[in-house]
């Protein structure tokens, strides 16, 4: 009897095993398999359930109310044991699905349900072991286009990059790698030359070159090829060529071409014997340091020719600089005319321009345009390789002077020989083409080398004739003579009386060196006659000097416009300015340039037309402009002739065979602290030549002479060597007979 009850289990046990459900041994709770989908667990009223909706059913109605069943007989149906068992089974499981909560839920996920019954919401069983936990085909399709939406963003997100780099911003990224491995370098065009009125050269640009040599390229190199030999025995061809390179390394072939004694190299490289070419940092240590471990000059500023014997060696370490150097054949008379170069800021290969006179002035048409070239760079900046022009250069022309260089030759010496002798402050002369304004020589004492700027001061780079201005003294009473006969109340042959040879105006007293009496016009240019031309100042308007002055030039740059050139200045009086007005009319009060007084004088040698002064040839030289009357110029001329005979203030400016007319002019020099020095003068003669028809016009002037004191002593002497050597230059004829001087007897 004890055997019936577990008939009874085993019979119930078997028939859940046929309806799918599992059973554990261990416990009485039967073990549910997870369902497919939360539909199969929640629905109710269906005729089949899952398995594992069973075996929780089962187990927990085990627990709280066991099934008790009456004894059947023996001779029961065992299908009607089995169908009883199921439906009871059934109801509880109905029940307890309800009560599942929802982590029971998660943890029975893994059914699917098929698409055949996914409308009906019917279950579909699977093996318990073999269930599939990958969720319904909802979430499976929420994963896929989430995982293609994120895809196609990463795609897009990468062809927008692709298109910012390649396509919006490709010439920018372009020129950003091109800056890594190239670079555009100047290549600087041919400077023009600088050449007289003959065509000869005033200033050259001569092709030099700079071969230099680094030592610590040559070390790095030499241990590279230490290294590659040492690390690679088993590759003997290898061996064999980089021994032969480092054989080419031999200092002494480098020493025999440039005549750099091998000692010095070797000293310079440091080569270390010892050192582990495989140790990086240990070559690092040995490589050479300090100054001239990158830059040892070989050969500096040589020629062309001479550096390429150097170069054509191959050495490693060396390298070689062709460049433009400003050569002047004659330095000291053209310095401060030409000027000089010096190296512009703002290059950043070190050219050079113009700073001063003429290499400034004509910088543009000078130095042309500069070529661009693109080159290939290594890592340390060094060219490689040209890869391209990008911009061709455009030489510069050459500038063609009015300058006669024989004269400008003969007025340097000349000023040099009275500097000294007259132990003066500086001297400084010009001579004028009187027909076409053309300046023919221009120079200044004390000068310097243009070739060696070392010699360079602030005193001697300026050129005086242009730059200066002064009081010039009795050198301006022509023009007070010229404001008179415009004026209508003066002729050549008014007189004027000097006597008691003095004036006396409000505030000072105006003499003369001697009482003159009564002169002419001619009598007061030839003695120089203050009181004369005081008297002729009072006697026209308030600006009738001033107004001539200015028709003359004065007041106003020349037509140079040289870099630096003064503009003076002529400052008109009122007219109860007694004293300004009468020392306007003898030279004081204003303030001129010596190239202005040299274009009033070439005026008056034209007969009154006034030919803008020129420097440089040109073809279309500037319209000339008549400011007084043919006869009145030609007048004041013949009377300057008297200047330069005897009784004249200036008879050494004479010249044998030839007319010359004159002035001097002799006037104090300013004290910075007020008033003028009592023994300090300055000495200017202008002069014009041939008299009977004028050609040439020259004025000198010497600052501060200690030896002697007047115009006509310091002055004149150079205007008459000067003059001489240009008239025969020139061939021009005699308007006057040659002094025969008797023979001496011995």
């Amino acid at each position: 009897m004890s055997n019936k009850p577990a008939d009874k289990d085993s019979k119930s046990k078997s028939g859940l095993k046929k309806a799918g459900v599992a059973t554990n041994p261990k416990s009485s709770r039967p073990q549910p398999a997870a369902p497919r989908s939360e539909s199969a667990q929640t629905s109710q009223g269906t005729k089949s359930v899952t398995s594992g909706n069973v075996k929780a059913a089962t187990s927990k109605a085990s627990k709280k109310s066991p099934v008790k069943t009456k004894k059947a007989p023996k001779t029961s149906n065992k299908k009607a044991t089995i169908s009883q068992a199921r439906r009871k089974t059934n109801a509880r499981s109905s029940k307890v699905s309800h009560r599942f909560t929802k982590q029971d839920k998660k943890k029975l996920q893994g059914a699917y349900i098929s698409v055949k019954n996914r409308d009906r919401n019917k279950p579909v069983f699977s093996r318990p072991s073999g269930a599939s936990r990958r969720g319904s085909l909802d979430s499976d399709k929420n994963r896929f286009f989430s995982i293609w939406f994120l895809a196609a963003c990463v795609l897009l997100g990468l062809v927008g990059r692709a298109y910012h780099l390649q396509v919006a911003n490709a010439k920018f990224y372009q020129e950003k790698g091109d800056q890594l491995i190239t670079s555009v370098r100047s290549q600087h065009s041919y400077r023009g030359m600088i050449t007289d009125r003959n065509n000869l050269p005033l200033a050259v640009s001569a092709p030099l070159a700079t071969v230099s040599f680094s030592p610590y390229d040559y070390a790095r190199e030499y241990y590279e090829l230490k290294r590659i030999i040492a690390d690679n025995p088993d590759k003997p061809k290898m061996q064999e060529r980089m021994q032969k390179r480092l054989d080419k390394m031999d200092l002494n072939r480098l020493a025999a071409a440039s005549g750099f004694p091998v000692a010095n190299l070797q000293k310079a490289v440091g080569i270390d014997p010892n050192v582990d070419v495989s140790d990086p940092e240990a070559v690092k240590a040995a490589l050479p340091s300090g100054a001239g471990s990158h830059y040892l000059p070989l050969l500096n500023k040589v020629a062309p020719e001479i550096a390429q014997s150097v170069s054509a060696i191959d050495f490693v370490g060396v390298n070689e600089k062709v460049f433009f150097q400003r050569y002047y054949p004659q330095p000291q008379p053209n310095a401060q005319l030409l000027g000089f170069m010096g190296q512009n800021s703002s290059d950043a290969d070190g050219g050079y321009e113009g700073r001063a006179g003429i290499e400034r002035q004509f910088e543009q048409v000078l130095a042309g345009e500069d070529g661009k070239v693109l080159v290939l760079k290594d890592a340390k900046q060094n060219s490689l390789k040209e890869l391209k022009q990008i911009k061709p250069e455009v030489p510069g022309k050459n500038v063609v002077l009015t300058i006669d260089s024989r004269l400008q030759y003969l007025l340097y010496k000349e000023l040099e020989k009275a500097g000294r002798v007259q132990k003066a402050r500086w001297t400084t002369g010009m001579i004028v083409d009187v027909q076409n304004g053309e300046v023919l020589a221009l120079s200044t004492w004390p000068s310097f080398n243009s070739n060696n700027l070392n010699e360079m001061t602030d005193e001697n780079q300026r050129n005086r004739a242009l730059l200066d201005v002064f009081e010039p003294g009795s050198v301006m009473k022509p023009f007070t003579v010229a404001a008179a006969l415009d004026s209508g109340k003066y002729t050549a042959q008014s007189l004027i009386d000097t006597n008691p040879g003095s004036i006396r105006v409000p505030g000072y007293t105006i003499r003369d060196h001697n009482n003159l009496g009564i002169i002419n016009l001619a009598t007061l240019l030839q003695k120089s006659s203050n009181v004369a031309s005081t008297k002729i100042a009072l006697s026209l308007p308030p600006d009738g000097i001033t107004k001539m002055q200015r028709q003359f030039g004065f007041g106003a740059k020349t037509p140079l416009q040289f870099p630096g050139e003064s503009a003076g200045m002529v400052a008109t009086p009122k007219e109860k300015e007694i004293a300004r007005r009468a020392t306007l009319s003898y030279g004081y009060g204003l303030q001129v340039t010596l190239a202005q007084i040299a274009q009033s004088y070439a005026a008056l040698g034209a007969g009154g037309v006034m030919h803008p002064l020129s420097i440089v040839k040109d073809d279309t030289p500037a319209p000339a402009k008549r400011i007084m009357a043919h006869d009145q110029a030609m007048a004041i001329v013949q009377m300057l002739e008297s200047v330069t005979v005897p009784g004249g203030t200036a008879t050494a400016a004479a010249i044998d065979g030839y007319r010359v007319a004159g002035k001097t002019g002799t006037s104090r020099r300013i004290n910075p602290e007020g008033g003028y020095y009592t023994d300090q003068y300055r000495n200017v003669f202008a002069g014009i030549v041939p008299a009977s028809n004028p050609r040439l016009v020259g004025v000198v002037l010497v600052e501060d002479p200690r030896e002697q004191f007047y115009a006509g002593l310091t002055s004149a002497p150079v205007f008459h060597n000067v003059m001489k050597e240009a008239l025969r230059l020139y061939s021009v004829p005699l308007d006057k007979p040659l002094t025969m001087k008797a023979p001496t007897e011995e």
